[in-house]
């Protein structure tokens, strides 16, 4: 039959019947192999998907706090916008500085700058952000110093009405949020709203700075004095940087310098 096959077409028949009919058979025989190889391949994928899983996850988060990092730093990159825009109105001489500490307890409103004597800064010198008075410095290092704020109880501002020109003071209470204007009789000109901008008296702060606006103004009878409070405009505890203002020449402020250096004040 095997020489007959190699060397005559007469098998080819049979051989195509006989494959049809056992083709169901070869069929049922393959299930077996097929069902063996479908839980092999999920078996060995599984795996495979998890890891994808994981890593997909992983670059999700840190995608996502990658997004956090930008946002926060487009409102930095927009809070020295602001400033750059406050510095550009300015007169006086102006140096940036970033705060390095804060500490606003009840008794104590003060912050730390990474300024000090070799950027020429000095004792009293007035401090601003973009949006008004922060307060001054009172402390100064070598490499940094230390700003009180208006809002501590320490400190008094010599102030006056924007709209009127009335001179007075603020004082600081101890809230970051508060700021106290004492001294004022009851037919004293000045309302709820009222911009109160330094008046420069004193020689500490330059005159037409925004400080503070009037939010209450109480006539209290048997009282020689009306209670006034005012709200800060500056951004206290918010602020990241600040303006050190300076009416100093550079000769001046390099004089100021070497008495700093040599301790003679």
């Amino acid at each position: 039959m095997m020489m007959v096959d190699s060397l005559t077409n007469w098998l080819n028949a049979p051989r195509n019947i006989l494959s049809v009919g056992l083709s169901p058979i070869q069929s049922l025989a393959s299930i077996p192999s097929s069902i063996g190889r479908y839980f092999t391949s999920t078996l060995t994928s599984e795996p495979d998907l998890q890891i994808a899983y994981d890593n997909l996850r992983n670059e999700y988060f840190k995608l996502k706090s990658e997004t956090l990092l930008l946002r926060a730093l487009e409102e930095e990159n927009q809070s020295l916008r602001d400033l750059l825009a406050a510095s550009e109105r300015l007169k006086e001489k102006i140096t940036l500085a970033e705060l390095m500490d804060v500490n606003l307890d009840r008794d104590n409103h003060r912050v730390s700058v990474g300024r000090g004597i070799r950027d020429g800064v000095y004792v009293g010198q007035a401090v601003i952000d973009d949006q008004g008075v922060i307060g001054q410095v009172t402390e100064v290092m070598p490499l940094s110093s230390i700003i009180v704020l208006i809002t501590d109880p320490t400190h008094a501002l010599p102030v006056q009405v924007e709209r009127n020109g009335l001179r007075t003071v603020v004082n600081g209470t101890g809230s970051v949020s508060l700021l106290r204007v004492p001294y004022l009789n009851e037919n004293s000109d000045i309302i709820v709203g009222d911009i109160l901008i330094s008046s420069g008296m004193g020689g500490r702060f330059p005159n037409g700075y925004p400080v503070a606006v009037v939010n209450d103004v109480e006539i209290i009878e048997d009282e020689a004095f009306i209670r006034v409070t005012a709200s800060p405009i500056a951004k206290l505890d918010r602020s990241n940087h600040v303006l050190l203002l300076s009416r100093q020449s550079r000769a001046d402020a390099k004089k100021r310098v070497e008495q700093l250096i040599s301790g003679d004040e």
